[in-house]
């Protein structure tokens, strides 16, 4: 039985609720500090030896494949050759334990942990030379993303989110942490908004889009899990992204949630398993854009 499952039966043997709030678990009770630990810096040694395999390949001649025949969805032998090298990380050091990844999708394992990989959000961005890609792994426990790095090998930087703690470091100093939160914005009107286009591809949402767009302060896009690693560090106040897969959400949803945000699915449900997303630093912006994704066309 799992660590989880055996904490949730003791509070319900006691009489006592399970917190509403998706990260408040008691997540502090389930893992020992050294566990805690240990998991979060095997993570960050992951990614970067995975970004270190992506580095080798960008802004270089690449072959280029397209996963889907109705619209271009490209994949690289950086996204691959990544993607093994993060897996072969994790099977080597917790065997036992479940791999979902883009490229090579699921390894059953024996325990209820599984490591979800995008080995490189936003290859387009990656074969366009852009910077603003990055490589995710997260880890998800009974449906919850429990730990998420976000790293982003061109500047070093790396953004972790798990336990109820987030922090910041960089691949040349990852001894050095800064504890990072998201801001308070009190309106729509006051908000910084990212998303991937200026419209939706859902067509339903496109007016609700351009509400959302139209009432902000200022909008951005296409930083793929750069936004999210923005919104985390308190730069952005709210992401909004249509058609996400289960490994595009988990690390930013991990990273979100304990900096004290909100990530949500559109209608405001959770738990996620990718979909259509808002992620927000404030309960009030969050609200305002729910209240807005939420009306029919």
């Amino acid at each position: 039985m799992s660590k989880l499952l055996i904490l949730l039966k003791k509070f319900v043997k006691n009489g006592l609720k399970v917190a509403t709030s998706p990260f408040k678990l008691g997540i502090m009770e389930v893992w020992s500090r050294e566990e805690k630990n240990k998991l979060i810096s095997d993570a960050i040694s992951f990614v970067k030896e995975g970004g270190a395999i992506a580095m080798k390949y960008f802004r270089k001649d690449l072959t280029i494949e397209n996963k889907d025949v109705t619209k271009f969805d490209p994949v690289t032998e950086a996204d691959k050759n990544t993607e093994l090298k993060i897996r072969s990380l994790i099977e080597e050091n917790y065997p036992n334990d479940n791999i979902l990844g883009e490229e090579y999708g699921k390894m059953e394992g024996t325990s209820n942990l599984t490591w979800v990989i995008d080995p490189i959000d936003g290859t387009k961005a990656f074969i366009s030379g852009m910077p603003t890609w990055g490589v995710l792994l997260s880890v998800v426990s009974n449906s919850r993303a429990i730990l998420g790095v976000i790293y982003q090998p061109l500047t070093g930087e790396i953004f972790v989110g798990g336990f109820g703690d987030a922090f910041f470091t960089l691949s040349s100093k990852v001894d050095v942490k800064k504890a990072i939160k998201v801001r308070e914005c009190e309106s729509l009107e006051n908000a910084i908004v990212a998303t991937s286009y200026p419209r939706s591809p859902l067509k339903s949402q496109q007016a609700n889009l351009e509400t959302v767009l139209k009432n902000s302060r200022l909008d951005r896009y296409g930083l793929d899990c750069y936004a999210y690693a923005l919104l985390a560090y308190g730069q952005l106040d709210a992401v909004v992204e249509f058609g996400l897969q289960e490994y595009d959400i988990r690390a930013p949803e991990a990273l979100i949630l304990s900096a004290g945000g909100i990530i949500t699915n559109l209608d405001g449900s959770y738990p996620l398993s990718g979909g259509d997303v808002v992620a927000s630093g404030d309960k009030r912006v969050h609200q305002r854009l729910v209240s807005i994704f939420g009306k029919s066309n």
